[in-house]
């Protein structure tokens, strides 16, 4: 099967198979019936996503959190070596997490040695609709932290990024390192491509029935505008999308509208609707889209979003979503013709199968390039300063991680519904050959997690399919086990299937 799988020029759900036997056998600690997993407040916890400093126990002692601790990916507590302050006093120890303080004991924390130096105990909510009775434990102070958060428990829980987490703990590798480094580079490599793969097949699932109801070109330009989004903002840029679809803008727009002038227009509907223009009159070089979008929001559909629904946390300023909202308008409406998804078909289709020039292949990776001589082009902010040189809208790394994560899928599930089996072979070999720019906190994390930031093992990551492989087994089996490597099976996939 291995030679078969690695010389194929098609998509294979090998690794989809055996991961799903492997995850169904095993018996997770977390109750999934519950709407919000232990993982959200691990990440609200590491993140200090409270919407106060003043924050207090569940016995009404001041409380502050001076360091929140490392994460733990070992038995015992989910953060280790904190340093709280109760009441002006300092403690150092430990910090469990849990959704209902009761878990303390349905977990089997009572008693157990690991959990003595915990000083403080954290939970969404004190009880399933009751308070309960909680034995004593220890001296760890209690606190609840429903009422402190910058947002409600549902919107965190949708908003969060989970393939960002967990920090990297430099002082631990997992139990699957010492399996994987005895693996053959080939093996190795076989194992991430078809992990890779599996990542693709996964997002193919979640575009199909979409696909089905609203066409390639809406699914499309949803997913562009999620990924432009990518990571604190994808929600509200997917509510965007769906406000005003492409049918929508080409509709109100007049024909006779064209070129730059009809890009201004997509950019006053696209700002206005997503909330962002605020007081912009008072700037006389914003009053232009100000003045478009008072000629259309009346007609439109109403909008949910506000400024509030948009993230500029952690966010480089290149990157704000007034930017990415004026690319989105470039795309649309430079591709309105024939359609963005059909230009990225018909951009694919002219793509050699093997030994593509390099130049030819930069050309296609930066199809979602947007280079403006525009207002958008030379400010961060509305009425901001201006940038001493023009600034790309999108530029080539958004462009690459666009074409993996939203082109290869959508694509991928066009060249199987009309049995284009040379568009696939294409996709199949732009996903072996291309490496974009991909290493956020996640595949540094793994790197030295999995791989131990060994040399020879981090080298395999020499293609997007490989790097995107990893990303799928974190997914799989390390997010699965709640980052506990006593509960992975992840070390018996390797040894079983690969070993």
């Amino acid at each position: 099967m291995e030679d078969k799988m690695i010389a194929q020029e098609t998509f294979s759900d090998a690794y989809l198979k055996f991961t799903r036997v492997f995850n169904q056998l095993e018996v997770r600690e977390e109750d999934h019936t519950l709407r919000v997993p232990e993982k959200v407040i691990r990440c609200i916890w590491n993140d200090q996503l409270f919407c106060t400093p003043a924050l207090k126990t569940k016995d009404n002692q001041d409380l502050e959190i001076i360091y929140p601790g490392y994460w733990n990916f070992g038995k015992g507590p989910d953060f280790t070596s904190a340093t709280i302050k109760v009441n002006g006093k300092v403690y150092e120890g430990d910090v469990e997490l849990h959704v209902y303080a009761s878990d303390w004991e349905n977990h089997g924390h009572s008693g157990n040695p690991d959990f003595d130096n915990v000083i403080l105990h954290v939970y969404m909510w004190q009880g399933r609709g009751r308070k309960p009775k909680i034995p004593k434990k220890n001296a760890a102070f209690d606190f609840e932290i429903k009422d402190f958060l910058t947002k409600g428990i549902i919107d965190l829980n949708n908003e969060l990024d989970f393939e960002n987490y967990p920090v990297l703990n430099q002082c631990n590798v997992g139990l699957c390192h010492e399996p994987l480094s005895q693996l053959p580079e080939e093996k190795l490599t076989h194992l991430l491509n078809a992990a890779g793969e599996a990542r693709v097949l996964r997002k193919l699932e979640r575009f199909h029935d979409p696909i089905i109801i609203d066409g390639y070109e809406q699914v499309f330009y949803r997913g562009v505008a999620e990924a432009l989004g990518y990571p604190n903002n994808k929600q509200p840029f997917q509510i965007l999308a769906d406000t005003l679809p492409l049918t929508t803008l080409s509709e109100w727009v007049p024909a006779k509208i064209k070129g730059e002038e009809r890009v201004f227009h997509y950019q006053a509907l696209l700002l206005g609707t997503s909330g962002l223009m605020g007081d912009w009159q008072e700037t006389p070089a914003l009053r232009k889209w100000v003045k478009i979008w008072e000629s259309y929001r009346d007609s439109l559909p109403e909008s949910s979003l506000t400024k509030k629904d948009w993230s500029f946390r952690s966010i480089r300023p290149a990157n704000y979503p007034y930017r990415r909202i004026a690319g989105l308008a470039y795309l649309v409406a430079l591709n309105e013709k024939k359609g963005l998804f059909a230009n990225f078909i018909q951009a694919l289709s002219k793509l050699k199968t093997e030994n593509i020039p390099p130049k030819q292949m930069n050309e296609f990776l930066n199809f979602f390039c947007v280079d403006s001589n525009d207002y958008w082009s030379q400010h961060y902010t509305p009425g901001g300063k201006k940038l001493t040189a023009s600034q790309q809208l999108i530029g080539s790394a958004r462009s690459r991680e666009i074409i993996i994560n939203i082109g290869i899928p959508i694509g991928l599930i066009f060249a199987r519904a009309g049995k284009l089996k040379d568009i696939e072979e294409r996709l199949n070999h732009l996903f072996k050959i291309s490496k974009g720019a991909s290493d956020n906190k996640l595949i540094r994390f793994m790197k030295h997690y999995i791989f131990g930031d060994k040399k020879d093992m981090v080298e395999v990551l020499t293609s997007e399919k490989q790097v995107q492989g990893l990303m799928q087994v974190y997914q799989d089996f390390c997010t699965q086990s709640q980052n506990n490597c006593l509960r992975c099976p992840f070390p018996g996939v390797v040894n079983k299937y690969f070993s």
